[in-house]
């Protein structure tokens, strides 16, 4: 039988309390910054159910009541080498592990999927221009700023 400690159950219930409030945040921060990002020419792509533009739109909107602090996006050709690119972000940090409160960022094709060749990984979709961006909850004018400032460099 497992059981937690008491400093762990104090901490749990801690983060249960606002749980709530911050994945509204980052989902609200995930919407603007996949707006933003398609906006952008040096953007090809971005990949998040919240688009009206992502094929699974529709299925998204009627089966959840957000959609998540998970997106991604490809960049041009022009906007350079991505793990370059995000060598250049501030505020937002590169990380092999997505998720949390911080907005992190990785390169699928140089962590996850690193084993596979370039014409297996294009087979399912994940292209050398690929990023993968967990939304935190910082103030999303920060994020954004931080993105555009990269993409600008």
């Amino acid at each position: 039988m497992a059981a937690l400690n008491a400093e762990s159950c104090y901490l749990l219930e801690r983060s249960l309390k606002t749980l709530h409030l911050r994945v509204e945040r980052q989902t609200q921060n995930a919407g603007v910054l996949a707006e933003f990002l398609q906006a952008h020419p040096l953007v090809r792509a971005v990949h998040y159910p919240g688009l009206s533009t992502h094929p699974g739109h529709d299925i998204a909107r009627a089966q959840m009541k957000g959609f998540g602090a998970m997106l991604s996006f490809e960049l041009q050709p022009e906007a350079g080498d991505p793990v370059a690119f995000m060598r250049r972000l501030e505020l937002v940090r590169p990380a092999l592990s997505l998720g949390g409160l911080e907005t992190k960022i990785c390169s699928p094709a140089a962590t996850s999927h690193v084993k596979m060749d370039c014409a297996a990984r294009a087979a399912v979709g994940i292209s050398d221009s690929l990023l993968r961006l967990s939304v935190g909850a910082e103030h999303v004018d920060d994020l954004s700023a931080d993105l555009a400032r990269a993409l600008a460099a």
